[in-house]
């Protein structure tokens, strides 16, 4: 007998694993149970995924889609935004999980190269250019921050700007 026994973390219950979809090459890296909701959030190596109580899936997106994820360790609460700004997901954790771990790993994995700039009214703008973690492919966001107006014509010019430098950058 070992003197320190390694404590195991139940597999991805059957029903869930079943209805998260994977493609080729795509493997399960880690998931956790949302302590509000009994939904299941499952990191793929190509993908996000929540399923639902009822085992439905009710989304799967591509890393490049998700701009960051935050932990707030002292409220078990992690949450994810996304590049489109649409409604963050947000979700109770509180088992041992190596979802964060994942998230981290696979957003960073996705981003090839990244800029940042500050507009005249002091908001932010990033450009970045991301890989899909499936396919491969190359693509180019522009992500303005809280209050940044991308239709004014200086901070489009920068955006424009600073991105043809990473398209260089990346053989684009």
């Amino acid at each position: 007998m070992a003197l320190f026994e390694r404590r195991r973390r139940p597999a991805l219950p059957p029903d869930v694993r079943a209805v998260v979809p994977l493609d080729p090459g795509e493997q399960v890296l880690a998931w956790a149970r949302d302590e509000t909701t009994d939904a299941h959030v499952v990191a793929t190596t190509y993908h996000l995924a929540l399923v639902d109580a009822e085992g439905r899936l009710l989304w799967r997106r591509p890393w490049h889609e998700a701009e960051s994820g935050t932990w707030q360790g002292e409220s078990s609460r992690l949450t994810v935004t996304w590049v489109d700004r649409g409604v963050p997901a947000r979700w109770h954790l509180t088992e041992p999980s190596l979802l964060q771990q994942a998230l981290r790993e696979r957003l960073q994995a996705s981003v090839v190269l990244a800029d940042e700039f500050r507009t005249a009214g002091r908001r932010t703008v990033r450009v970045v250019i991301r890989q899909d973690l499936a396919s491969g492919a190359l693509l180019e966001q522009t992500i303005p921050g809280k209050g940044a107006d991308l239709d004014d014509p200086q901070v489009a010019r920068e955006a424009a700007q600073r991105m043809a430098r990473l398209r260089s950058e990346v053989g684009l």
